[in-house]
């Protein structure tokens, strides 16, 4: 007898996985295997049981699937990653392209087209919602030198106020002081040519590190 297909299930919407799993558990040759509410335990799922297939909603508290995704081909390598969004917008489709996805799929696709991207997943292959541009399949090309010259720990502490953290989570993060935070964000504000924060968080869309259509949403 074939192995079944051992499948996580990651997304915040309770009703969204008992939806998922309830559907594919119609199906033989998969098992849903565990299930999570954020990017965090879906790292922590991927680790303790090694599944074929992780299907990672992107929008997530705590740690979007963007950001768990570099996590789990850590944890758990030989796992592939099926992300399921809201948002088909290229630069969406590419971040997750980027960090190594096997698919996308869109929220409002059938049950039936959600099947074939697990089974095509499952042997090696690739599958993306229909709607999906071309283009967007294939990660962007190298963006050249930013016309900002940030500093490499600019680049980190303009990634933490995109995500809308505080000066003292920045600088948890980074293990820095926060008055060294604040230099970083006074001397970024200099470079742009003043600005508050959401003239930063523009700064981070024009130098690839934001989904511009969804506010809170890293690049890889």
């Amino acid at each position: 007898m074939k192995e079944k297909t051992r499948i996580v299930i990651a997304d915040d919407h309770a009703l969204v996985r008992e939806g998922i799993r309830a559907r594919l558990e119609l199906e033989e040759t998969i098992e849903i295997v565990a299930e999570a509410e954020d990017g965090f335990q879906a790292i922590e799922k991927a680790r303790d049981f090694q599944p074929d297939i992780l299907m990672l909603d992107i929008s997530m508290p705590n740690c979007n699937g963007l950001e768990a995704a570099e996590k789990i081909r850590i944890v758990s390598p030989e796992s592939r990653i099926l992300f399921l969004s809201m948002h088909d917008t290229p630069e969406y489709v590419r971040a997750a392209v980027k960090s190594g996805a096997s698919g996308f799929l869109l929220k409002n696709i059938g049950a039936t087209d959600m099947v074939k991207a697990i089974k095509k997943i499952s042997q090696g292959s690739y599958y993306f919602s229909k709607t999906i541009a071309l283009d967007a399949r294939k990660p962007a090309e190298e963006k050249p030198a930013n016309p900002f010259n940030l500093t490499e720990r600019e680049v980190e502490v303009l990634r933490g106020i995109a995500l809308g953290k505080a000066n003292k989570e920045i600088a948890s993060d980074l293990g820095i002081g926060v008055r060294t935070v604040e230099s970083h964000r006074q001397r970024m504000r200099e470079k742009l040519g003043g600005g508050n924060a959401a003239r930063l968080t523009h700064m981070a869309m024009e130098l690839g590190l934001l989904d511009k259509s969804v506010p809170g949403t890293l690049t890889p």
